[in-house]
């Protein structure tokens, strides 16, 4: 499987160059785990995600804090074990039934580049979170739902901040190839966190701190207009 092989060959650089990252994988996802997953959400995973994650189950620690911090294993960006992946489908599930939040749903919105690709709201039950942002709730992850021109399994962004969606990748399998190339061009590196009072220790991470791979994902497939 193509998407297996890629992700090796990433797991492979990470021990190589971010060790770090690489210790923070967690083991396997086991089948009870994935089956849990699946009945949450109400459809199966893809082939592809289902074997990665059986794999490496995302990450050991996933919280950005002085004492307990876990170095991302995507460039500025937490892999989702199949439990985050499904408490945060729940969270947000259940913005479509809240009265108070329902309005948000007008706010979503599409890049021009993904225009009938990705429908234009703010959540859905057919957006399956994969990696997120360590500090707040916006998610790189499957578009089961999407426009008319979508296709089913698309990679796209959303979340809180994350309102205006572009597609991503056509499939998960072009997500980790962009994934393995971008870190192999040595754009992400190991990196630390130096916070503003000089009595903290440095915390270790991956990528350029004021840097985000969501602007990677976002620049490949949108590029930015020049004036």
């Amino acid at each position: 499987m193509r998407a297996l092989d890629v992700f090796n060959d990433y797991v492979a650089w990470l021990r190589d160059n971010v060790p770090l990252a690489y210790e923070n994988l967690a083991g396997p996802a086991r089948p009870r785990q994935l089956a849990m997953l699946e009945r949450a959400i109400g459809r199966p995973l893809p082939a592809e995600v289902a074997a990665v994650l059986s794999v490496h189950n995302g990450q050991i620690d996933s919280a950005v804090g002085d004492y307990d911090h876990g170095v991302p294993c995507i460039p500025t960006l937490v892999f989702m074990s199949t439990r985050e992946i499904r408490r945060t489908w729940q969270l947000w599930d259940s913005v479509k039934d809240n009265p108070a939040t329902q309005s948000l749903q007008s706010s979503g919105m599409v890049y021009p580049a993904a225009q009938g690709k990705i429908k234009p709201l703010y959540s859905s039950p057919g957006w399956i979170p994969l990696w997120s942002d360590p500090t707040r709730p916006d998610y790189i992850g499957l578009d089961f739902d999407p426009g008319p021109a979508g296709t089913p399994g698309q990679i796209i962004n959303f979340g809180r901040n994350e309102e205006c969606h572009h597609l991503c990748a056509p499939t998960y399998t072009d997500l980790l190839e962009f994934l393995l190339a971008e870190v192999t061009s040595g754009a992400w590196p190991a990196t630390e966190i130096v916070e503003d009072d000089d009595d903290r220790d440095p915390l270790p991470w991956f990528g350029e701190p004021r840097s985000s791979f969501f602007n990677a994902l976002h620049d490949r497939f949108e590029p930015q207009r020049r004036d």
